[in-house]
């Protein structure tokens, strides 16, 4: 592996991400941006579930056939190949659980509810129980109409009461983009197939913008601690196997 490879994952990864923060600081405001009742803001909710609790396992399933596919077959390949995956994986949710609980950086649509209204200042909601958060949440969206926020999306902010800093999506979706990106890489693939999971990986932050559950900086940390997470790990497994591919054994 080389350092030509990891400037690589940050042109595909990283530094369209930060084109987000860029415009932050020129007033573009992500959210609200979109009508959230449009077709643009429910792909980008399609975006966030591929991310999410039961769309993980299927996007991870579908990458690894991809990447493992005619790859010359070892002892224990597929378990160093989990454990590799998990442990990048595992330290990017660590990473992403502690922080949110030190930085305690409220969401967008927190304050933007607060704003109209609808939910109480940000410091009195975060000292509530998740539970009790959710319940308000659901209480202050109740009799918005569909026009100002859809019913799949009222029920998203109900189940999102965390802090905002980092995104959890991001990490994840960084994490994997940058593990399975750098295996196609060295194994020479399509950089069409490179290039448009670099793409899915990208549109997944921006999503988490767009619908009002992070501010750009919390991608960009994201991007950042993920790629890190997923270039190890798959430096890990790249390692194993080329230490295998010169055994005299194999």
């Amino acid at each position: 592996m080389t350092l030509r490879l990891l400037f690589t994952m940050l042109a595909l990864l990283v530094f369209p991400v930060a084109v987000a923060s860029l415009g932050y600081q020129w007033q573009w405001h992500w959210f609200p941006l979109l009508d959230l009742d449009e077709t643009p803001a429910l792909l980008a909710y399609g975006l966030t579930l591929t991310i999410g609790k039961f769309g993980i396992a299927f996007t991870l399933i579908l990458l690894s056939a991809l990447a493992l596919f005619r790859w010359r077959r070892r002892p224990g390949q597929l378990l160093v190949f989990f454990f590799c995956l998990m442990a990048a994986l595992g330290s990017a949710f660590v990473t992403k659980s502690v922080a949110k609980e030190y930085f305690k950086e409220p969401r967008p649509f927190v304050l933007w509810l607060a704003d109209k209204g609808r939910l109480a200042d940000s410091e009195r909601f975060y000292a509530q129980l998740p539970t009790i958060r959710e319940r308000w949440v659901a209480k202050g969206v109740s009799n918005m109409s569909e026009q100002q926020v859809p019913s799949w999306l009222k029920l998203h902010w109900q189940d999102e009461v965390s802090y905002s800093f980092p995104s959890g999506h991001s990490i994840a979706a960084m994490t994997i983009a940058s593990f399975y990106c750098l295996l196609l890489l060295y194994r020479r693939r399509s950089p069409w197939l490179i290039g448009g999971l670099a793409a899915w990986a990208v549109a997944v932050c921006y999503s988490r913008l767009l619908l009002g559950l992070h501010w750009p900086v919390d991608i960009l940390a994201s991007s950042v601690l993920g790629v890190t997470f997923g270039t190890l790990g798959a430096w890990a497994f790249i390692w194993w196997d080329e230490r295998k591919m010169h055994s005299p054994k194999s």
